[in-house]
């Protein structure tokens, strides 16, 4: 692995506990009626979508498992359209995918 990706991972890591520590312990309605933290769990995802766009393509390569191609998509969804997301779904990817996302980073960091 390159030092450029080890950066990027942490970077990503450092969102991922962002999003954990604001949202541990909030109700799904609460989060789905508070644009605050769902402007600051949005900015995280973008950071790290963004961080995801700029990892190697040897390492990405070597871990299909992850859906960059998506963790990419909703960045780029959520930077260019953010009218058009969907906290519903956010809020799953904060429940599911967040988690499984700081467990394979915490490979790296």
């Amino acid at each position: 692995m390159i030092d450029r990706d080890k950066t990027l991972l942490e970077r990503m890591n450092e969102e991922i506990s962002f999003i954990i520590k604001t949202t541990d312990g909030v109700p799904k309605d609460v989060f789905l009626n508070d644009s605050l933290l769902q402007h600051g769990v949005c900015m995280s995802m973008i950071s790290i979508g963004e961080c995801a766009n700029h990892l190697s393509d040897e390492f990405t390569e070597s871990y299909p498992e992850i859906s960059w191609i998506q963790i990419v998509a909703v960045r780029n969804i959520a930077a260019h359209s953010y009218q058009k997301l969907n906290m519903e779904q956010i809020w799953e990817a904060i429940v599911s995918d967040v988690p499984q996302l700081r467990d394979f980073l915490s490979k790296f960091v």
